[in-house]
């Protein structure tokens, strides 16, 4: 049941994440109006629109997975006998997690028949951009509220951190796939100035996300680990190590593509080096699964500083 847990965490956490990340690819990478009425933009917005769409079916999935396994772990029953008592609507109407998850749920819900719409009507897109960019917000930030910040003692500074930092990696890592998406477009999309300011874009972004997980992964460490010591003598403070070893590699692939290929396409048309760029882009996006996975293990396992 343990490892059932860490992958529906995993797969919630990623796909709230992308959700996020593709919005923000989309407002603060292309633009809020981008090019409309260009073909080539049109289909870059339905290919981001079609990625929401399957990370909010997964993050439906996998928040049923999860709402199942804590409501086994609850109440006690096995598995299959778990939703077939009234134990379920005990946790959902009775529970913190619950309420947690009725939200989650609802917006969810709302979130998909938005970008339904947005892939029917052209023209209420940029609406839905920015009405489900909102709703991305609240899925991660409400993360947190079952997180173990949320019972850590230092509440309102662990919820604060924990909210932030979930939000700067939505930003960063959950922009990955789009940013992959946007360099498979054909060469005479945008290359040449357009295409240098996207990528400039992107990674000013990536930089202040950066700067800020490092910030309220400090801050966030501390208070649910405690001591130095126990960064290395207890299970959880090891899975952060290995976080924080997988976040250094992350960053220096990213470090790369700013300093070295961004340079390059200002001098360049960009079709020589978008192979180039995809594949460490691409690179970046696998060493961020990984660090989602980790996450995933981290929230079940109970921290030093956890009452």
């Amino acid at each position: 049941m343990l490892v059932a847990l860490i992958i529906a965490r995993t797969a919630h956490i990623g796909a709230t994440i992308l959700l996020m990340g593709t919005f923000t690819f989309k407002l603060i990478t292309l633009g809020p109006r981008g090019r409309a009425g260009s073909d080539d933009f049109d289909e870059l917005q339905r290919r981001l629109l079609r990625l929401a769409q399957w990370s909010l079916i997964a993050a439906l999935l996998s928040a049923l997975l999860w709402f199942w396994l804590e409501v086994v772990s609850m109440s006690g029953l096995p598995p299959m006998r778990a939703l077939s008592t009234t134990a379920w609507q005990m946790v959902l109407f009775e529970t913190k997690f619950g309420r947690v998850w009725q939200l989650r749920l609802g917006l969810i819900a709302v979130a998909f028949a938005l970008v339904e719409l947005g892939l029917v009507q052209v023209r209420a897109r940029h609406e839905v951009v920015m009405i489900v960019s909102l709703i991305s917000i609240v899925l991660l930030v409400s993360l947190a509220w079952i997180s173990h910040a949320a019972a850590a003692r230092v509440q309102p500074l662990g919820l604060l951190g924990d909210a932030v930092h979930l939000c700067a990696a939505g930003g960063w890592i959950g922009g990955l796939a789009p940013l992959v998406i946007f360099l498979r477009r054909p060469v005479s999309f945008s290359l040449g100035e357009r295409f240098a300011l996207a990528l400039e874009r992107f990674s000013t972004l990536s930089f202040c996300c950066v700067s800020v997980l490092i910030v309220t992964g400090i801050s966030n460490s501390w208070l649910l680990v405690g001591s130095i010591r126990a960064l290395f003598t207890t299970r959880y403070g090891l899975l952060l190590l290995c976080k924080l070893i997988l976040f250094g590699i992350l960053v220096g692939i990213g470090a790369r593509n700013r300093l070295a290929i961004k340079s390059e396409l200002r001098a360049q048309s960009g079709s020589d080096l978008l192979p180039q760029l995809r594949r460490n882009v691409i690179s970046e996006m696998c060493f961020g699964a990984a660090v989602v996975a980790i996450v995933g293990c981290l929230g079940a396992t109970p921290p030093l500083g956890h009452p």
